[in-house]
């Protein structure tokens, strides 16, 4: 069993002095997990804390609150519309009346004119 090991055969035709430059090679990549795995380790008492403990909790909180923003977006798209329908009607009211307007101004200026009220405009 021992001769059918990959790691016995790396063990006789590597030589340590080889295995020394590919650790020394990758010194820098080893000392920056070093750096990264100690920064992990001070920070385990956050990783403890009560707040990631109660992730699961507050999951569920903000799927539901994530359903209320999904509803109350879709309403106010509908409101958005109904709104922006409204302004268009308001803007047609608005055009007849003012056309409307001019058609009694130009009425009322034209029997003006008729009875001698107003002079004549050129």
């Amino acid at each position: 069993m021992k001769y059918l090991d990959p790691q016995f055969t790396d063990h006789i035709t590597v030589p340590d002095a080889m295995k020394l430059e590919f650790i020394l090679a990758e010194e820098d990549f080893l000392l920056s997990q070093a750096a990264l795995l100690e920064q992990v380790s001070s920070l385990q008492p956050l990783l403890d804390s009560t707040y990631i403990r109660d992730v699961p909790e507050h999951a569920t909180k903000l799927q539901r609150l994530s359903q209320i923003h999904i509803k109350e977006q879709d309403q106010t798209e509908v409101q958005s519309l109904e709104v922006k329908k409204l302004f268009e009607e308001y803007n047609k009211m608005m055009f007849l009346l003012s056309k409307q307007f001019t058609q009694w101004d130009e009425s009322l200026r034209k029997m003006e004119e008729a009875k001698g009220i107003r002079p004549v405009e050129e």
